[in-house]
């Protein structure tokens, strides 16, 4: 993994070691459709890309589409299915605690794909909320996506870290 600009002082950090710290398969992920509710804390920038082109919003939508190209793309079989878009952001509610912030994507001066290193992006970080009617199928799809994102990033430019989410099930218990 790059660590820097690309240029002259630009680090690589290797993994030495390992350790597995949580796990489950594709049926438990499947099968983890009971939350109505999710604190979700930004770790990493987040941003969403559409055509080529950055989203300014963090919506149940984009969170939701990104996991299940994932999924997907890693275990077609269990795959849950995608509401659609408007569906997903009208029996979702969502309270949004994120801020727009300038990230720097640091990629190689040579690199070969025409994007300078000082290239910056407008990302989202903090925290939301979201919470959907207990008993609806579109809730338990989005309950099976953020059991997923416990391992997985979302959004654009996962490769350069942006996009790790921490997601607590929160029924209000």
């Amino acid at each position: 993994l790059p660590v820097g600009d690309g240029g002259a002082r630009t680090s690589l950090a290797v993994a030495a070691e390992a350790q597995i710290l949580e796990r489950a398969d594709w049926e438990e992920l499947a099968a983890a459709d009971a939350h109505t509710a999710w604190d979700i804390r930004i770790v990493t920038p987040t941003v969403f890309t559409s055509r080529g082109e950055h989203i300014a919003g963090l919506t149940p939508a984009n969170l939701a589409t990104s996991l299940h190209s994932r999924w997907r793309r890693w275990s077609p079989s269990t795959c849950p299915w995608l509401p659609e878009r408007e569906r997903l952001d009208t029996v979702l509610t969502t309270r949004d605690d994120t801020r727009w912030e300038p990230v720097t994507l640091g990629t190689p001066r040579r690199d070969g794909h025409g994007r300078p290193s000082d290239r910056r992006i407008m990302a989202r970080t903090g925290e939301l909320r979201v919470s959907g009617a207990t008993g609806s199928a579109t809730t338990a799809v989005f309950s099976r996506l953020m059991a997923l994102a416990r391992y997985a990033n979302v959004g654009s430019h996962a490769a350069f870290g942006m996009g790790v989410i921490d997601v607590v099930p929160d029924d209000g218990a």
